[in-house]
């Protein structure tokens, strides 16, 4: 009685160093997952230290999200409020992310990114970078509304505390809004 032939091949362990050496690499990968949401702004003196440390790498691989807003306690969320003058003196306005427009969840969830990325640059010390994307974002508003100018605010809604919610303000309610002015854009 004939056996089947078997195809198994063997693979060669690699040395003890070259296991160590990716062993340690996978390590700081996960380390560096783990530092991106524990070193956002509002953190411990630590936390951004490492944070800072992390921070070439983190930007490299885009791993700085900010999933703090789904802690216990999030803390403000930012919208991008626009106002576009168009060629022909008519004003635009609108928002992102904006439920009403950016369905489905997921996609509004790509504009509130947008703005919450934003906000963080915003608080950077070198705000070039801020810049560069408001910049950005004000020249795609002049382009799709045919605009001549464009004003970028950026809105911040706190979240009320438990007792002003016990007190019946809404979450709507104006006084939990502040908004600033972070770019004018003049088209050329």
């Amino acid at each position: 009685m004939a056996s089947a032939p078997t195809n198994v091949v063997s693979t060669p362990m690699p040395r003890p160093g070259v296991r160590a050496v990716v062993t340690l690499v996978v390590a700081l990968h996960v380390f560096a997952v783990f530092v991106g949401p524990w070193a956002m702004p509002q953190t411990s003196e630590l936390g951004a230290t490492v944070g800072r440390a992390f921070q070439p790498y983190l930007d490299v691989l885009s791993l700085g999200n900010g999933y703090r807003f789904f802690a216990p306690e999030p803390g403000p969320s930012h919208l991008v409020r626009f106002e576009v003058t168009t060629r022909d003196g008519t004003l635009e306005e609108g928002f992102f992310p904006n439920r009403a427009e950016h369905w489905p969840r997921l996609l509004y969830h790509r504009y509130f990114m947008l703005s919450e990325f934003v906000n963080t640059l915003g608080s950077a010390p070198d705000t070039r970078l801020a810049d560069t994307y408001a910049r950005g974002y004000a020249q795609h508003l002049a382009q799709e509304f045919d605009g001549r100018t464009v004003k970028l605010y950026l809105r911040r809604h706190y979240v009320p505390r438990t007792e002003e919610v016990r007190e019946g303000r809404r979450l709507d309610d104006k006084v939990l809004y502040e908004e600033r002015l972070i770019y004018t854009y003049e088209r050329d």
